[in-house]
């Protein structure tokens, strides 16, 4: 962490204040690390390497005579996907090959807006993004009931 003699408080992990208190203007300079290269920047977006439909290690508590709840997921154009056991319906489909546009994940941007022909959703929280009364956010929704969707 580099930080000026005369101003501790001004500290920083990533860039070093340089320049004086006289009529130099500061400069904020990169950290070089100790290789002398800068760290890589990740600008790729990686999923899971596991299959989030598979079940986990640790699955969930199940009840006798209660197996763990299967929704069908129906698309208007004839495909068929199962959700079982991925976090979010967004994961399901792309786990089934079914491709879904989408941005943040997170039920911000509204881009994976999909409406929804038939059935009912759960978000884990309330979306941000705008929707009208027929369509669902897959990013942050987990089916309550069989559905049909339309891409």
């Amino acid at each position: 962490m580099k930080h000026r003699k005369d101003h501790p408080a001004e500290q920083t992990d990533d860039f070093e204040l340089t320049g004086d208190a006289g009529n130099q203007p500061f400069e904020l300079e990169p950290v070089i690390p100790d290789s002398g290269e800068p760290a890589p920047v990740q600008t790729e977006f990686f999923l899971p390497e596991h299959n989030p439909e598979q079940p986990d290690a640790t699955p969930q508590i199940e009840f006798e005579g209660m197996p763990r709840p299967a929704y069908a997921v129906a698309l208007e154009d004839g495909r068929q996907a199962t959700f079982r056991n991925a976090h979010t319906l967004l994961e399901s489909l792309e786990a089934q090959n079914i491709e879904v546009h989408y941005q943040c994940r997170e039920g911000y941007c509204g881009s994976c807006r999909t409406q929804l022909l038939e059935g009912s959703v759960h978000y884990h929280e309330e979306p941000m993004a705008w929707l009208d009364d027929d369509e669902i956010l897959p990013c942050c929704c987990i089916p309550k009931s069989d559905l049909k969707i339309k891409l």
